[in-house]
C-alpha cells in the first residue's frame, strides 16, 4: 500500500501550500520524494523534488509551482491506477 501512503503524502503537501506554509511544504516535498524513490515511484519523486526545489527560496513563482503541482498530481494519479491494476481491482 505505498502508493496509498504516498498519495496521503502528498495531500499534507498540498494542505501546506494551500496555507503558504512552505517550510512546511517543503519538508513534506522532501518527504514524498523519499518516500517515493524508496518504492521507485520515480514520476513522482522527480515531481515531489521539483517542488522541493521551488520552495527552496520560500515564496516561489506561482506559474512553475503551479506546473509542477499538476506534475504531482498526474504522477500521483497514475501510481495509484497502476497500484490498483497489479491489485486487481480494475479490469
Amino acid at each position: 500500500m505505498a502508493a496509498q501512503e504516498i498519495s496521503i503524502e502528498a495531500l499534507g503537501l498540498l494542505q501546506a501550500l494551500l496555507h503558504h506554509d512552505y517550510d512546511e511544504a517543503q519538508f513534506r516535498a522532501n518527504h514524498v520524494a523519499r518516500h517515493a524513490l524508496r518504492h521507485e515511484h520515480l514520476p513522482v519523486a522527480d515531481a515531489a523534488e521539483r517542488i522541493e526545489a521551488l520552495l527552496q527560496h520560500g515564496c516561489p513563482d506561482s506559474v512553475a509551482l503551479r506546473r509542477a503541482l499538476r506534475l504531482l498530481t498526474a504522477s500521483v494519479d497514475h501510481m495509484q491506477v497502476v497500484a490498483l491494476n497489479r491489485a486487481g481491482r480494475i479490469l
